[in-house]
């Protein structure tokens, strides 16, 4: 293992860090670490068209969310910056200069459509297309002449014949014939300079020594290995991890659902839980490595061992973990996350407005968050009492904190029994009689507490000639104005005694 180990991770700012950015971001890290050595974050905002300032925040952001705290980077300057290529132009004319002296590119004055026509050729002759390299032979006269007149031009890498070769660390050795390569553009006719020669020049002045990314650049690591070559110095090493994939073995876009960490921790998802999910998608797994932290990761996790097949993304398994993690927790760590979460989406401003949002689906709560149409909102004093007493008693219950908000969104809402609710309610046998009866019997317990409550709700069947699944169905329909809620008895007694009298009374009336 090459000392000091340095890795990078270079995000493009054109949105929210994508599920694929977040794991590779996460490789990087962890490899880092496990050898004692540096994690870089650099921003690849070339493209102003789609870059964007806010991007980077938002980046940033996640990554600490994930706890990947860089070495170097946004915020947190080093020897190696400037850390966004936009602020790198000077380096990258530096090395443009060195290798024009050393005679590794040259001018081309191929329009787009020649290239074209070249690229139909190709394909009418059944070849695959690389370009013909047709300017190499210009004279130094000629390229000034054309230049002088005003012709837009390109510089072009001078690919050397043979074969291209490198040692991937999970693929083991690749070899590529450089006459399927043809010669590249380096630097475009508006003089900017192209993704192979930036990321190259990025890692040589970072001192990158390994690059560990998604195997959609093995197609560009032959191109760079020669760029290495001609400047001199040496190559990285490099691992190119499996895609992520969706459950339709798709690259994973936005028809697979959420494809971004703020989409999913917006609906409740805990980040644990997706750094956990995204490391496992291509090693062995056990239920015993869910709850694991990110130490763990570093100390058992070999990035080098992973497998190589396509990594598929299955929003189900992920909810499952999920889920186990939440039961796994201690319920005073799970009350102090959903306190967390429900700050997070601002529902202690608006509670009947998330109820709503959320019974349209997690969709809907993710696009809310992502277009920033919930602003975070701390808990009032009976707010934060309630979440912590009521939290626990949903636990088992939920598989993202976001069913919080619907199975227990109603204790911090006026009650409202409208549309189905009322409907299933007015069709229980007697159930005026017997929310006329429960709220008095509740409002007599000398002692208010689940044992007492438990006890006079069960007498109830007796006492009114009534089947008990009518008086359970009638109380937690009159007490929330929804069929399915935290346990009876503990929800009565979460309510207060006044509360909990007064809604069944208010629920008599409405029938």
């Amino acid at each position: 293992m090459t000392a000091p180990v340095r890795v990078r991770f270079a995000p493009s700012p054109t949105g929210y860090l994508h599920l694929g950015g977040a794991r590779t971001a996460l490789y990087n890290y962890i490899f880092a670490r496990r050898h004692g050595g540096e994690f870089v974050l650099r921003i690849e905002d070339t493209d102003p068209s789609r870059s964007t300032d806010a991007a980077i925040a938002q980046i940033l952001r996640s990554l600490r969310e994930m706890e990947l705290d860089w070495d170097e980077g946004p915020e947190k300057p080093g020897r190696h910056g400037p850390y966004r290529q936009t602020e790198r132009q000077a380096i990258y004319r530096e090395h443009i200069d060195r290798l024009l002296a050393g005679g590794h590119l040259y001018t081309c004055f191929h329009t787009s459509d020649e290239l074209e026509a070249e690229r139909r050729a190709a394909q009418a002759g059944k070849r695959a297309w690389v370009y013909s390299g047709a300017c190499r032979a210009l004279t130094t006269a000629e390229v000034e002449r054309r230049k002088a007149a005003g012709e837009p031009w390109t510089l072009r890498f001078r690919v050397r014949p043979g074969t291209t070769t490198f040692d991937d660390m999970l693929r083991g050795p690749v070899e590529v014939g450089n006459d399927t390569i043809g010669d590249f553009i380096v630097q475009r006719s508006d003089g900017t300079i192209t993704y192979n020669l930036a990321v190259v020049v990025d890692d040589v002045t970072m001192a990158i020594t390994h690059v560990i990314r998604g195997d959609d650049h093995l197609s560009n690591t032959p191109k760079q290995i020669l760029i290495y070559e001609a400047l001199g110095v040496p190559a990285p090493y490099f691992l190119h991890m499996p895609l992520l994939f969706g459950t339709d073995r798709k690259k994973l876009s936005k028809r697979h659902g959420a494809t971004n960490l703020e989409q999913l921790t917006a609906v409740g998802f805990l980040v644990e839980v997706v750094r956990n999910y995204l490391c496992f998608l291509s090693t062995e797994f056990d239920e015993s490595m869910i709850t694991w932290s990110l130490a763990d990761l570093v100390a058992h996790l070999d990035v080098e061992s992973l497998g190589t097949s396509a990594s598929i993304f299955d929003p189900d398994k992920l909810r499952w973990m999920n889920g186990r993690f939440i039961r796994a927790m201690a319920p005073a760590d799970f009350a102090a996350r959903v306190q967390a979460y429900l700050e997070r989406v601002g529902f202690y401003g608006q509670p009947p407005a998330l109820r709503l949002l959320a019974a349209k689906g997690e969709s809907a709560l993710a696009e809310a968050i992502e277009l920033g149409q919930l602003a975070p909102l701390p808990p009032g004093d009976d707010q934060e009492r309630l979440t912590m007493l009521v939290a626990p008693l949903v636990q088992e219950k939920i598989e993202v904190l976001s069913d919080f908000i619907r199975l227990a969104g109603w204790l911090f809402t006026p009650l409202a029994i409208a549309g189905s609710a009322r409907e299933k309610l007015t069709a229980i046998p007697d159930a005026q009689r017997i929310l006329r009866a429960a709220a008095v019997c509740l409002a007599g317990l000398e002692r208010y507490d689940v044992e007492q409550i438990e006890a006079a709700v069960r007498g109830l069947p007796e006492q009114l000639g009534v089947k008990p699944k009518s008086v359970f169905a009638a109380l937690r329909l009159g007490m929330s104005g929804q069929p399915v809620t935290p346990g009876l008895f503990e929800s009565l007694w979460a309510l207060g005694r006044n509360e909990a009298a007064g809604r069944l009374a208010a629920a008599a009336g409405m029938l």
